[in-house]
């Protein structure tokens, strides 16, 4: 087995380490309404929940090659609300599809025909047919890394479910390392006696 101290490795490979150790992460496939209306659409592997008393979910979002704040995250900090939508098996193309980069002057939803419908709550819609999505309000956001990546932190207001997700999570994606994604296809249930 070999060691990778970090500070004395490539950096490359640190990443390449962490985005294969780390693994499945779940996936939050985020809508955001930009001030001038437009609806984004992305997804981010840097997303896991931290509480539910209250519920409370953080996503890390990073800045484009260029240094400028994706749409994802500038939408977070100007309007303070966004929906993660779980991703299913039959979403998992056009999901991918969204993590293209698009003109924040174009919405992936409406360019990819991905319908989406109203929350509840929080301004930006969510996507039609997923089996969960989380309206979340902003409750911080964080710098954090040499990068430096946003880590938005979110309280969820609303949560829309299909029921059958209490029973199972099969078909949900969960991301691995490189250009791989898993979907769930067997669960091992350990039920106390």
């Amino acid at each position: 087995m070999k060691v990778a101290k970090v500070g004395e490795t490539d950096q490359k490979l640190i990443s390449k380490l962490i985005f294969n150790t780390v693994v499945p992460r779940p996936i939050a496939w985020i809508t955001t309404v930009s001030n001038e209306g437009v609806v984004n659409l992305a997804p981010f592997s840097f997303y896991n929940a931290v509480t539910t008393k209250p519920p409370i979910v953080i996503v890390s979002i990073g800045k484009r090659k260029d240094g400028t704040q994706k749409d994802t995250g500038r939408n977070i900090r100007e309007n303070g609300e966004f929906v993660i939508n779980v991703v299913s098996e039959e979403y998992l193309n056009k999901m991918v599809e969204t993590g293209n980069d698009f003109s924040p002057e174009e919405s992936e939803a409406k360019k990819l025909g991905i319908e989406l419908e109203p929350s509840f709550i929080v301004r930006p819609p969510r996507v039609r047919g997923v089996p969960a999505a989380l309206e979340c309000k902003l409750k911080e956001i964080v710098e954090i890394g040499d990068t430096p990546m946003d880590l938005v932190i979110g309280e969820v207001v609303a949560i829309h479910y299909e029921p059958s997700i209490l029973e199972t999570q099969k078909g949900i994606v969960g991301r691995l390392g490189g250009k791989r994604y898993c979907i769930v296809k067997e669960e091992i249930d350990f039920q106390s006696s």
